[in-house]
């Protein structure tokens, strides 16, 4: 089952609550994306064609996850505003929103970590809020929300990817999402999955060629002390250590220093 059929089957099952919900028995999200005529099908697909296209040439991952959101925004019936937010543990953090309106939502529920983008993010569902004044499960969430944004609905689907993330839309009036808005949601959702494991491989890629970078520093910077005072490596290294610890630097900027200048940094700067 491929990320779109999966995501889609997810909010098929009793866990997206509200009025006129998707029920198991609804062949919509199956049957492809309803609600579109031709032309919109059309144009859409040339959107994510150029979004392809534009990944394959010199675009960027953070362009192509705000670009994600714009088009959801544009084609999503009752979405004005949208994001992507990643959960590592304790911590959120948005990778993409279309506006100020999105990026303080997402905020409120980062700073409380509590609301459905968050809870869509980190346990395998998918929910909708149809109303902020009536929804009891994120009390903290729904206050801050109704006091300071215009946002009274939210379309949070959870998104394939090594962290927990979600795509999240919001509505200014309550009900905003109908069958086919999650229908099309879910279309979003899945090229979202796309960009964002591409954005992880990324970072990833660049974190180790930064610890590849470090660890060679650190292998020049041993050689340059034990070449200079007849040392052995161990006591090298408990020279860059100690220096690293009593100047409250990062073991790889000592190392640096020692690479560039042939010595330990000077303990009294």
């Amino acid at each position: 089952m491929d990320v779109g059929r999966r995501i889609g089957a997810k909010l098929a099952c009793n866990r997206c609550q509200w009025p006129g919900a998707v029920s198991d028995g609804d062949d919509s999200l199956r049957d492809g994306v309803s609600g579109m005529d031709n032309d919109q099908m059309l144009e859409l697909s040339g959107e994510f064609a150029a979004l392809g296209a534009e990944l394959r040439g010199v675009g960027d991952h953070e362009s192509a996850l705000l670009r994600i959101v714009e088009l959801a925004v544009k084609h999503v019936d009752g979405c004005d505003w949208a994001s992507i937010t990643l959960v590592q543990g304790p911590k959120c953090r948005g990778l993409a929103n279309t506006d100020p309106v999105a990026a303080h939502v997402d905020s409120i529920q980062h700073t409380l970590h509590e609301g459905p983008c968050v809870q869509a993010a980190e346990r395998d569902a998918d929910y909708v809020m149809f109303d902020v004044e009536t929804e009891t499960r994120w009390p903290n969430f729904t206050r801050t929300l109704s006091e300071d944004s215009p946002v009274r609905s939210v379309l949070a689907l959870q998104l394939a990817a090594q962290e927990s993330a979600a795509l999240n839309l919001y509505g200014p009036v309550p009900g905003a999402f109908s069958t086919e808005s999650v229908d099309l949601a879910t279309v979003f959702a899945a090229h979202a999955s796309s960009l964002v494991a591409l954005s992880e491989a990324e970072q990833q890629a660049s974190n180790l060629s930064a610890a590849l970078l470090t660890n060679r520093q650190i292998g020049v910077a041993l050689g340059v002390l034990m070449a200079h005072r007849k040392i052995t490596q161990d006591e090298a290294f408990t020279l860059l250590r100690t220096s690293s610890q009593s100047l409250h630097l990062k073991l790889r900027d000592v190392a640096a220093e020692v690479v560039e200048t042939g010595t330990l940094p000077d303990a009294g700067r």
